[in-house]
């Protein structure tokens, strides 16, 4: 018998109601029909992302959204700040200079963060920016940004700012109106709990004055074009109308949860996966800023990340990821959001603990469950107590 169990930072596991709601009749999307399901998506996205502006859906994946992004609120020449600390703060800078904008790009060690002095240098050094672009989880390396604190910085010096959350949201905080964000962008396939296909941007009236007044340089994800089709409750072109169905599924479980008990989750189940390492006496790649989104460990000398993530899918349909650049065969990513429960959380960390094992390591077996069973059970605790308290 094999299962997969996805414990990768994207794409991650799919409940099995929103894959069925993939199977669904096809309805045309210039319909009634079709305009209802985008309206109660869209509502309940504004909902999770803590926005009372438009939150577009376009096929493609997260860099997609990336890639609109940047072509909707700057013009070739015009300057941008972008915070590299692994490969997606990297993917700004990519696509930014792809577009012709003039790049003004922080790079720093994977192990550390976009921080408000890094912002308050790179805004001297370059004082025309007109964006600021940061990611809330860099997936590469698990760090978080503080990024309320980032923005408030952004709107002193009266700069937009562009927040890269595919892997953050929703298992990491962000609310997009409170915290004075310009631009969101996320994607279906990680926190969002479904297969990849949907790029995610949400747009402040800033950003939206800025479309209007940028002249359009892509064409298929021209957001100025999106956003005369969505006051229509409908897409400029074709849509995704299955992953439209899913995606209202999804939203649906989510909100069912609540946003507050989906940050828990993640933030528990993290800390868990974070105690068994340092337990086996393993180091973290980001011990500054560790996110919910996924955990780095670092390799003992003389195993390949690649090789431990290679044995465990191979064996028991375990799937870990390796790291990226540099840090390819340094570091074993284990992710801990999207559908993944408590138990999910304990069998990863057994997987890892017996791949270890296997390429060497002088570990004690069962050491980092113990540990993680430890942090999950008085998390358990803890909310039967507040549940009690407040019944």
């Amino acid at each position: 018998m094999r299962k997969h169990h996805l414990f990768t930072p994207g794409p991650t596991m799919v409940p099995a109601d929103v894959a069925l709601a993939g199977a669904r009749d096809m309805i045309h999307h210039r319909t009634d029909e079709f305009r209802s399901l985008y309206e109660k998506c869209h509502s309940q996205l504004q909902e999770l992302l803590g926005t009372k502006q438009p939150v577009l859906t376009l096929l493609g994946s997260g860099t997609a959204a990336m890639e609109a992004a940047i072509g909707g609120i700057l013009s070739p020449g015009e300057r941008m700040i972008a915070f590299n600390g692994g490969k997606f703060g990297e993917r700004w800078a990519k696509i930014g200079r792809t577009l012709g904008c003039e790049v003004h790009e922080v790079i720093y060690e994977w192990s550390d963060y976009t921080s408000v002095d890094k912002l308050e240098q790179a805004l001297e050094e370059c004082p025309d920016a007109v964006a600021v672009f940061v990611q809330l989880s860099e997936t590469s390396s698990g760090i978080a940004n503080p990024v309320k604190e980032l923005a408030e910085i952004c709107r002193e010096h009266d700069k937009l700012i562009v927040v890269d959350g595919i892997s953050g949201f929703p298992a990491m905080p962000c609310p997009m109106d409170e915290w004075g964000l310009d631009v969101m962008v996320t994607a279906s396939q990680k926190g969002m709990m479904m297969p990849p296909g949907l790029g995610i941007i949400a747009l402040s009236k800033r950003a939206q004055a800025r479309v209007e007044q940028t002249p359009a340089r892509i064409f298929y994800n021209d957001l100025k074009a999106q956003l005369k089709a969505h006051a229509k409750s409908n897409h400029a072109w074709t849509s995704g109308v299955s992953l439209h169905q899913q995606l209202s599924v999804a939203l649906d479980e989510l909100l069912r949860e609540g946003l507050d008990a989906v940050h828990r989750r993640s933030h528990i189940q993290g800390e868990a996966v974070r105690g068994a390492a340092r337990a086996l006496g393993f180091k973290l790649l980001n011990e500054k800023r560790p996110g919910d989104v996924l955990t780095p460990v670092l390799m003992p000398e003389g195993v390949r990340g690649s090789e431990v993530a290679k044995y465990c899918r191979a064996n028991w349909g375990i799937y870990f990821a390796a790291g990226q650049g540099d840090y390819t065969d340094k570091i074993v990513r284990i992710g801990h959001l999207g559908y993944q429960d408590h138990f999910e959380t304990i069998m990863a960390v057994a997987a890892f603990e017996m791949a270890m094992k296997h390429f060497g390591a002088d570990i004690e077996l069962g050491k980092g469950v113990k540990v993680a069973q430890e942090i999950l059970m008085a998390d358990l605790e803890a909310q039967a107590k507040r549940t009690a308290a407040s019944s």
